[in-house]
């Protein structure tokens, strides 16, 4: 089949950002050209990951995989479909993961289920976008409905209103402030329109989230409307009991994208204890997605499993380390935003560092420096380009205390225009760490 670029199509926006020998390759490039260019490929990917390696990455919607977890990625199983949730001797349509089906049947399933305390555990969604997409299919109601969820501005999912839109239900927002509904305009809603679902969605917050008095105004207000918390930000820290569970708090169901505080691969996980929104999900989840990527859900059960012995105490250390970072960059004269009870309650912290060109300048002496921070400019409350930062990976890889007050030594060097010298502070950073948060490889697991 002829390619789109082969056809002469117009691709002026590309131009001038793709290197030269990562360009298509021309029909007539020898076999053994194509072969060096290809192993090229492959040693900039082995550098990059070592670099990887090395480097601390403080992005709070990131994290690592530990080397178990990361084993169904590197397998056959990547490329194998999964459908047979019962083990139906007569529906092995597909069976190249039949040898190992139990490790997301019973292993993934069961190990989320103990941490979540949720007896239903859908492990289909691929993402924590794929995950709020069938949750609002799902429990959206008729077409037409309202559905509520977090204005932006408070810290909201840039893209929940236009999900909402696009299935047909009435979007409203509500604004949220120090981890607060506001409940007065939420009730307001509730009284004047047929809201079938909350969606609470907030993913930019320094508090946690207050479910109980959403879901009280829920019980007095509108006792049909569900209630959904989007907890991708904070799941590690509910599984790993450092935050309420919302399931406790009155929510109906909960769930999120497993790759940011809890130390999953990229994929989503919604859970519920009551057997009629199950179904909704579940119904959702058969047309809306097909592969559930089987070695990313494998990958996430082995993770789980890990969890449960090592979560509690790390996602204790995740707060821990927040605050102390917190505190130690605003002992090196950074302009760090605080919240109620200090810097963060979670694992977030957010750092304004100046205008653009200074924002960008320190977030490149910084990565030069192998450290790698995120960069944000819709900060609820900030104007302006912020480092958003998140203790979650480095945590997850043994960072302590000490560690905290060496990474701030090293932005204070950044800053100050040493590269060199914050290069050697990360280096001593790193070798601050203390055992990880997992087992350090597949052989001591047995």
């Amino acid at each position: 089949m002829q390619s789109r670029l082969s056809r002469g199509e117009n691709h002026s926006h590309m131009r001038g950002k793709v290197p030269v020998e990562e360009r298509a390759i021309p029909s007539a490039v020898s076999q053994e050209q194509h072969g060096r260019q290809l192993y090229g490929f492959a040693r900039r990917l082995r550098d990059g990951h070592n670099r990887s390696r090395d480097a601390l990455s403080l992005v709070p919607s990131e994290n690592r995989l530990s080397p178990l977890a990361q084993l169904p990625l590197q397998l056959d199983f990547y490329n194998r479909y999964f459908f047979n949730e019962d083990h139906d001797p007569d529906f092995w349509q597909f069976r190249g993961g039949e040898s190992i089906a139990d490790i997301e049947t019973d292993v993934a399933h069961s190990s989320l289920s103990a941490l979540s305390d949720a007896q239903f555990v859908n492990l289909r969604p691929v993402s924590g976008l794929s995950a709020m997409i069938i949750a609002i299919s799902g429990m959206g109601g008729d077409t037409g409905s309202t559905v509520v969820c977090i204005d932006p501005a408070s810290g909201g999912h840039y893209a929940t209103v236009d999900v909402i839109e696009r299935f047909g239900f009435v979007p409203a927002t509500v604004s949220v402030e120090a981890g607060a509904v506001d409940v007065d305009g939420l009730r307001k809603i509730l009284t004047s329109q047929n809201v079938s679902l909350l969606y609470l969605d907030l993913q930019n917050s320094l508090h946690l989230l207050d479910v109980a008095a959403v879901a009280a105004c829920l019980a007095e207000h509108s006792p049909h409307t569900l209630l959904h918390v989007d907890a991708s930000h904070t799941l590690g820290l509910v599984l790993g009991g450092q935050v309420p569970n919302p399931l406790e708090l009155g929510a109906t169901s909960f769930g999120g994208s497993t790759h940011k505080t809890f130390p999953g691969p990229h994929k989503g996980v919604l859970f519920t204890r009551l057997p009629h929104v199950s179904r909704l999900i579940k119904d959702a989840q058969y047309t809306l997605l097909s592969s559930h990527h089987f070695a990313a859900t494998l990958a996430l059960g082995l993770a789980a499993r890990e969890f449960q012995h090592f979560g509690p105490a790390y996602a204790r250390q995740v707060v821990v380390n927040a605050k102390r970072f917190g505190a130690e960059l605003a002992k090196q004269g950074f302009d760090v935003a605080r919240c109620t009870n200090g810097f963060t309650d979670n694992h977030q912290l957010w750092v304004d560092v100046g205008d653009p060109a200074t924002t960008n300048k320190l977030s490149g002496a910084l990565a030069e420096a192998g450290i790698r921070v995120n960069v944000q400019t819709d900060m609820p409350g900030l104007s302006g380009p912020v480092f958003r930062l998140g203790t979650n990976e480095v945590t997850f890889e043994g960072a302590s205390e000490t560690s905290m007050v060496l990474m701030a030594e090293a932005f204070a060097a950044a800053r100050d225009g040493a590269v060199d010298r914050a290069a050697r502070i990360r280096s001593e950073a790193r070798r601050s760490f203390e055992s990880p948060y997992f087992f350090p490889d597949t052989e001591q697991t047995g």
